[in-house]
């Protein structure tokens, strides 16, 4: 009996390596796709889900990457970060805030960061193909493998023909999620490194406030 139940343990814990390699393999064909693309630009719809309070929140941007610079532009503001400096334009204040966001702070808001998030502190399965608007996309469940953390888990979609992330939805402790779906998606776009930082001369009413 002893003899089976190893045998068992086995074997699962043998299909959850593989799970765990198939979702790092997909993961990486993914963040390679990413890095290597260039330019990107990229429309998206952001949905907040507060399960408690059945409350939805939504809204549509567009985002414009290059490495780890982008711009993304949303319904109350605009971001900026040229990879050292960010601007935070917000549109009701008109006001400006600049920091150096440290890497932490980056996971939150950087495409890239966003998209190479896995590669540490995460335990990865992969939970297979499915169907969504008839394209197959692959799906891949990430949970943090640090006790106490305000994520508890993090499930990402990717297009399969194009190993492009298409949907990525962070659930955090207090049941909220937050997912992030991406429209349509370019690359190879030829973006400027000027587009990637705030010009006083298109805002010269901004106010300025400099946390740095």
């Amino acid at each position: 009996m002893k003899f089976k139940l190893l045998l068992l343990f086995l074997f699962a814990a043998s299909i959850n390596n593989m799970s765990a390699q198939d979702a790092r393999a997909i993961l990486d064909k993914a963040s390679d796709a990413y890095n290597k693309a260039g330019g990107v630009t990229a429309n998206f719809t952001f949905d907040t889900k507060d399960a408690k309070a059945s409350a939805t929140y939504s809204y549509d941007g567009k985002a414009y990457m290059k490495g780890n610079k982008f711009k993304i532009e949303i319904p109350d503001g605009i971001t900026w970060f040229d990879g050292k400096t960010q601007w935070v334009y917000v549109k009701d204040t008109e006001e400006v805030n600049i920091s150096n966001p440290s890497g932490d702070e980056l996971q939150g808001i950087s495409p890239s960061a966003l998209f190479n998030i896995y590669k540490t502190g995460f335990n990865l399965v992969y939970k297979g193909e499915k169907k969504v608007n008839a394209k197959s996309v692959l799906e891949v469940e990430m949970t943090p493998t640090k006790k106490g953390s305000d994520v508890t888990k993090i499930i990402v979609q990717i297009d399969k023909a194009t190993s492009i992330f298409s949907k990525i939805t962070i659930i955090d402790k207090s049941g909220m999620q937050n997912i992030l779906s991406i429209k349509n998606y370019q690359t190879g776009v030829n973006l400027a490194d000027t587009m990637f930082s705030f010009d006083k001369k298109d805002y010269p009413r901004a106010e300025i406030v400099d946390l740095r």
